[in-house]
């Protein structure tokens, strides 16, 4: 019997050796459900339903908290401050028929996306300079404010299980910039890390993957992600080194990404060649051992470039698969999947 997208894709999760190389793009159906409120609701200035304002731009990567108007101007009342969303008024089980509709569980693995974690959420809350300076004067309200979050994330999961049962969560939380992590490590191991627990487990416990997508040089984290239970990482910006990651960890760590954004993929100056120089370089050097997946996303003004991007990994993939005695089938520029990522489109639907 001849292995499917979806085999493939469980045997880099396994941190194994794969015939060919999966991809979101090409083995994974992916939402982020709709019936979630949270974040921005559209381009423009819109409310969630925990009362965040959001400001969009198209021109902007995604959508920030609005300064002006933040949430929590005083961590230490925040418990009189934001009322927690009865999750239960909304219908989950006709937004997850809709936002399911198309999947193919026989032949791909099924994704969900929850964005604002732990320490997202605080700064979309409070604004992000205050959410940093908080974390070093309220240590404790810190913590219990994402003590809170952890909690109401672990009722999402419970119904994200229920209602779309994906195979993996892929749980949204940047904990660092391009050249440092937002936090020392020892304040993150105090503060976030106890409330990251509680949603690993609690994806783990309801028999899914966990994922973390955090953006950022957060390389010195790794060990902890990896005594975590976290399974693999997301995106593994080139700042990280993530050939040297997949050396070390490998055997542990399912590194998604790897690609080198900042510098090429959304540069608005790399020429068609430069993209695929750089997308080729990254399949060659990443791909023999396994345990990898091919993630490689654009900024929203750049996905046209989408259709470069599975036009390499066709012409990678051509020869393994046919190697494999599977069926190679070449892949159109997959609009839908690009909408996933855009939180504006996304809520539209």
């Amino acid at each position: 019997m001849k292995m499917t997208e979806r085999e493939c894709a469980l045997l880099a999760f396994d941190h194994q050796e794969t015939p060919w190389v999966p991809s979101p793009s090409t083995s994974m159906d992916i939402c982020i459900p709709t019936v979630i409120e949270e974040g921005a609701r559209g381009y423009g200035i819109t409310t969630d339903w925990f009362g965040v304002k959001y400001l969009y731009r198209e021109d902007q990567p995604g959508p920030m908290p609005l300064e002006s108007e933040v949430k929590i101007d005083d961590i230490e009342n925040w418990k009189e401050i934001v009322t927690m969303p009865n999750i239960d008024d909304y219908d989950w089980e006709g937004h997850a028929a809709r936002d399911t509709a198309n999947w193919d569980r026989k032949n791909k693995v099924s994704k969900c996306i929850l964005i604002n974690g732990c320490f997202e959420s605080l700064h979309m809350f409070c604004g992000f300079v205050d959410a940093l300076c908080n974390i070093q004067e309220y240590e404790d309200e810190c913590k219990d404010f994402m003590e809170w979050i952890a909690n109401y994330k672990v009722a999402i999961i419970e119904r994200v299980k229920k209602y779309y049962n994906p195979d993996i969560i892929q749980f949204h939380d940047d904990y660092g910039n391009t050249n440092n992590m937002f936090m020392p490590l020892s304040k993150w191991n105090a503060i976030v890390r106890p409330n990251l627990q509680k949603v690993v487990d609690a994806v783990k416990g309801n028999d899914m993957r966990f994922l973390l997508h955090s953006d950022g040089k957060i390389r010195e984290m790794i060990p902890t992600f990896i005594e975590m239970g976290i399974e693999a990482l997301n995106p593994v910006q080139t700042e990280n080194n993530p050939y040297e990651v997949k050396q070390l960890f490998g055997d542990r760590l399912t590194i998604n990404g790897g690609f080198d954004n900042v510098a090429v993929l959304d540069n608005p100056d790399a020429t068609e060649q430069d993209i695929r120089d750089s997308i080729n370089q990254t399949l060659y050097e990443m791909y023999p051992g396994g345990g990898w997946v091919a993630h490689c996303s654009f900024l929203n003004q750049f996905s046209d470039r989408n259709a470069i991007w599975l036009d390499c990994l066709d012409n990678f993939n051509q020869p393994l698969m046919e190697k494999a005695g599977v069926p190679f089938i070449r892949h159109g520029n997959m609009d839908v999947l690009q909408s996933v990522y855009n939180l504006a489109e996304n809520a539209k639907k």
